[in-house]
Formats: structure tokens, C-alpha cells, sequence
């Protein structure tokens, strides 16, 4: 189990390819760690030096950044004895103990987080990661439902909410919350980024033909033949039998007739030629 990071709470994951397993993110890449900060500025900056619990925060972001995550761990401890009342400090340690898997530490310090700051959606979104990745779907729901209730603009959560009802065989409710996903930010399963974020995401699933096409039919809901097309033929290629009920369902009756759509059902026909795959996440 490797929990992933997101770059912020409005940023998602690198890619949708679901392939098993999930990824870090939010972690910075390259094979060479960043330098660490200077106290004093260049001769040609007009900024002032960084103060010591500025260069504090620099250095524990540049630890999660090179996932070294028990320095980091290090760094937030100190800051946080400075600043008790911040929850950033504990949520920032959380995560750190979530990437080394140790998920008593890490829910130790989600729930500290939320103990300082009830309305801090980031903590209570990851003490919902820490159930997710122990299999407890129905607490991890509720996590993740006090999350959207205190933001309900974010993305980022009700996909989380999504995997957690999908999980949980409700396929009505993670269609719902994928949907309203979707609608808050259409690129929400595009992007990539790099950053130190405080928002975590997984998205391992087991059934990946089932999976795809549940997002097949909520892109057609939005009424976008091109994702739609383009999940139903990851549906088909992960051998989803039911993919052809796409024809009759009603939720596909916005892109039914697309030609896009149309191409999908030639190419699943009985007799049609058969043309590679493209790799997932293309």
C-alpha cells in the first residue's frame, strides 16, 4: 500500500490510467533534491531574507518534496510545538506517516489536525484516506462527506467520495459524487502537477470494466462524447460484457447518437475488425 499525495486541494492525479496500485503525487520529481534555502538574498534580489520559521517551512516542504518523509516528519514536529494552534503542522505530519504506511501515526495526526480545526477539510479528506486504505469504506464515506459539507466546491473530495461509494457496491451514489466531480472541474482526472500538497488521493480499483464504464456513463450524463467514447472503449478492452447496454441506457441518450459513439458500437460489433488498444491513461 503506497498512499498518494495531491497537489493541493484543487489539483487531482498525475494520470487515470487506474491501473492497480495507487502513486504519489505532490511529491516534485527529478533525481536531485532542491537546494536549501538561503537566509540571505542574492546581490540582485529586492527580497527580504527568509526569517528562521519561514526557512523552517521551506526546508520541511523541500523533505516532502525529496520524500523524505522522516525528516519531514522532524520538521513539522518543531513547527508545530511553535505553533500549536496551526493545523497545518499535524496534517503536513499525517501525510508524511501515510507515505511510510504507518496508518495509526498518520490518523493520529489527521485527527489532531481536525481537533485544532474542525472546519480544515484537508485533514478530515485524509483521515478518509487512512479508512479508504484500510478497506473500511463506510467510515471513510463519512469523512468525506464532513469534508464536501465544509467544501463543497472542491473537487478533489467528492472524487474521493466517488471511489469510496464504488467500493462500497453503490454504484448510484459514486456515480453521483463522480458526476458532481466532473461538473466542479471537468479536467479533475487530467491533471498533473507537482507541489507539496495537503490533500491525499488514491484511486485503486478492482474492477476495471465495471469501473469505466460507470464513468462512461457519467461523462454522458454531461453530455461529453469524447471522454464517454473513450471509457467505453477502456470498458470494452478491460472485457466489460455489459458495455453494450450503453445502447439502451438512458443515461447515455445525450451522446447516443454521436459519431464517436456510434464508431464505439461498430467497433465492438459482431465481425468488426479488431484494432490495438491504446496504453492506459493515453
Amino acid at each position: 500500500m503506497k498512499p498518494r499525495l495531491v497537489a493541493g486541494a484543487a489539483a487531482f492525479l498525475a494520470t487515470f490510467s487506474l491501473l492497480p496500485g495507487p502513486e504519489l503525487r505532490a511529491q516534485g520529481s527529478g533525481s536531485n533534491p532542491p537546494a536549501q534555502p538561503s537566509a540571505s538574498p542574492s546581490a540582485n534580489s529586492t527580497q527580504p531574507p527568509l526569517s528562521p520559521k519561514d526557512l523552517q517551512v521551506e526546508r520541511a516542504k523541500i523533505y516532502m518534496a525529496t520524500k523524505r518523509y522522516e525528516q519531514a516528519i522532524e520538521a513539522y514536529q518543531q513547527l508545530a510545538r511553535s505553533e500549536p494552534r496551526n493545523a497545518q503542522y499535524p496534517n503536513m505530519i499525517g501525510i508524511a506517516y501515510l507515505n511510510l504506511t504507518n496508518l495509526s501515526q498518520a490518523q493520529k495526526y489527521f485527527e489532531r489536525a481536525v481537533k485544532v480545526d474542525k472546519k480544515y477539510f484537508s485533514a478530515l479528506n485524509n483521515l478518509g484516506m487512512v479508512w479508504y486504505e484500510q478497506r473500511n469504506y463506510r467510515r471513510a464515506i463519512r469523512e468525506y462527506q464532513r469534508a464536501v459539507v465544509i467544501a463543497p466546491g472542491e473537487a478533489s473530495v467528492y472524487a474521493n467520495l466517488g471511489y469510496a461509494y464504488y467500493h462500497s457496491k453503490k454504484d448510484v451514489e459514486a456515480g453521483d459524487a463522480f458526476r458532481k466531480a466532473l461538473q466542479l472541474d471537468p479536467h479533475v482526472f487530467e491533471h498533473t502537477g507537482g507541489g507539496v500538497g495537503s490533500l491525499v488521493q488514491d484511486r485503486t480499483v478492482a474492477d476495471h470494466g465495471h469501473f469505466f464504464f460507470i464513468m462512461a456513463r457519467e461523462y454522458a450524463q454531461l453530455g461529453d462524447a469524447e471522454h464517454c467514447a473513450e471509457y467505453l472503449r477502456k470498458s470494452a478492452d478491460e472485457g466489460y460484457k455489459d458495455v453494450v447496454k450503453a445502447k439502451t441506457d438512458p443515461a447515455f441518450a445525450k451522446v447516443v447518437n454521436d459519431p464517436a459513439i456510434q464508431d464505439f458500437f461498430l467497433r465492438i460489433s459482431p465481425g468488426a475488425p479488431k484494432t490495438a488498444s491504446a496504453p492506459p491513461g493515453a
